[in-house]
């Protein structure tokens, strides 16, 4: 995306952009404001509302894991009107158009740019809109991914309020799946303790390990019985058990559509106590 007075500053005529638009070049979006044919489609479609890309909007762009989202979220200042639809200029925005419209004053960040929010106010965004949990799930992705460093994650700190600040803090680079900041989330407002990717000798790195014994493995959307290395799971599972684990293993509708009864149930194995040691058990976690 370009600004019309970025074209100017390059001394790009009036003349010269409409040739380029009629090459095929360029595109005027919005008054003011012109794209290049590889933009990326939602950040054209941010401009053309009249506003910048922000949200799950920018995560998606970024590839992170989200909850669902598919809305076009666009920031806009607090006074903005004449918003318009994303496909269609001289069409004013309605609520059909799916568009989630973020009126905020904020000062611009490190990686902010006119037409697109930078991560760290994205996620912050999100905080706002969503709520926390969708963007522990963003953040999480985010750090696990390597898309969000140090920096922008202080950045981010600074951008959303006290309670959140705990939560950013709290944010682990070790889930890299929503699935288990979903997991991990609930266990954090138990104060439950529990470690994600955690080693197990003879078996590997284990989703989530609740306590001492407890096993959580989490199985994506795409799960299903015949994938190759089923056979290689079911003799991870053995040898959990051989060592006095307790194996549950999660499906994504189990975690996303039926949250409530999954939560019921992890928390019941908790307070039963079947995330410890028994007496006589021997410790296998290093």
């Amino acid at each position: 995306m370009v600004p019309v007075r970025v074209l100017d500053e390059l001394g790009v005529t009036k003349s010269a952009r409409v040739a380029a638009i009629g090459a095929g070049a360029l595109m005027s979006v919005r008054q003011g404001w012109y794209s290049v044919p590889d933009a990326p489609p939602d950040v054209v479609s941010a401009v053309r509302v009249g506003g910048a890309l922000t949200a799950a909007s920018v995560a998606r762009l970024h590839g992170l894991w989200l909850l669902g989202d598919a809305r076009l979220h666009v920031r806009v200042p607090g006074s903005a009107s004449r918003l318009r639809s994303p496909d269609d200029r001289s069409v004013p925005l309605a609520p059909s158009h799916s568009v989630c419209v973020h009126y905020r004053e904020r000062p611009g960040g490190a990686g902010d740019l006119p037409a697109r929010d930078g991560l760290p106010r994205a996620l912050a965004e999100m905080f706002s809109c969503a709520g926390p949990l969708p963007a522990m799930i963003a953040v999480d992705s985010a750090l696990n991914s390597g898309e969000l460093g140090a920096a922008g994650r202080a950045e981010l700190r600074t951008l959303v309020g006290g309670a959140h600040r705990r939560l950013v803090d709290a944010a682990d680079a070790g889930c890299d799946s929503g699935l288990e900041t979903i997991a991990r989330m609930l266990l954090v407002s138990r104060r439950v303790r529990h470690r994600t990717q955690a080693w197990i000798a003879g078996v590997g790195r284990v989703d989530l390990l609740i306590g001492d014994r407890l096993v959580v493995e989490l199985d994506g959307a795409g799960f299903h019985i015949d994938r190759p290395d089923f056979e290689k799971d079911r003799r991870r599972g053995l040898e959990l058990a051989r060592q006095g684990y307790l194996l549950v293993r999660l499906t994504y509708r189990m975690v996303v559509n039926d949250g409530e009864t999954t939560r019921a149930t992890l928390l019941a194995l908790i307070a039963r106590g079947d995330h410890r040691w028994g007496v006589r058990a021997q410790h296998h976690v290093r």
